[in-house]
C-alpha cells in the first residue's frame, strides 16, 4: 500500500513538473540559405524573387524610398503565462530599384532589433464630459415614437 502511494505521488509530481515545460513557437518565413544565394542583386527581378523565395511576409509602405520586400521569421519560447523570450529572429530585406530589379539584400537578426517604447498619451476628443448618471439617464425624454 505504501509503494502504491509512493508511485502515485511520483506520478503526480512528474505530471506537475511536465506542466511547467516551456513552449517553443516558430512563426514566419524560414528562408533557406541556398535559395537566398540564388537571388543576385542587379540580375534578379520581382518575378524571379517570387519564384525562388515565395511571397514576402510584408511589403514596404513607402514607395518613394524604393520598394522593399520583407521575409520575417521569429522563434520564441515561454513558460505558462510568462512573457515570451525571443530565441531567434530573422528579417531579410530585398530592395528593388525603379526597374523592379533587386538592388540590395540585407539580413537582420535578433541583435539588430530595437525595443520601442509605447507612447502612453491619449488623444483628446471633442464633446461633453458626461458623468455616470448622465450616461445612464441621458436619453430619457428623447424618444419620440411618432417621428420617422
Amino acid at each position: 500500500m505504501k509503494t502504491l502511494k509512493m508511485i502515485l505521488a511520483a506520478g503526480a509530481l512528474s505530471l506537475t513538473i511536465s506542466a511547467c515545460d516551456s513552449i517553443q513557437e516558430t512563426k514566419g518565413y524560414r528562408l533557406d540559405a541556398e535559395q537566398l544565394a540564388k537571388v543576385e542583386p542587379g540580375i534578379a527581378n520581382k518575378d524571379s524573387v517570387v519564384e525562388t523565395l515565395g511571397s514576402p511576409s510584408s511589403i514596404s509602405t513607402f514607395p518613394d524610398q524604393g520598394e522593399a520586400w520583407y521575409y520575417i521569421s521569429r522563434k520564441t519560447e515561454h513558460v505558462a503565462f510568462l512573457d515570451k523570450d525571443v530565441l531567434e529572429q530573422s528579417v531579410v530585406v530585398v530592395k528593388f530599384d525603379e526597374n523592379d530589379v533587386v538592388e540590395t539584400i540585407k539580413n537582420y537578426d535578433k541583435e539588430d532589433g530595437q525595443e520601442i517604447d509605447i507612447v502612453d498619451r491619449t488623444t483628446p476628443t471633442g464633446g461633453n464630459e458626461l458623468g455616470f448618471f448622465e450616461q445612464i439617464f441621458g436619453n430619457f425624454g428623447r424618444f419620440n415614437p411618432g417621428a420617422n
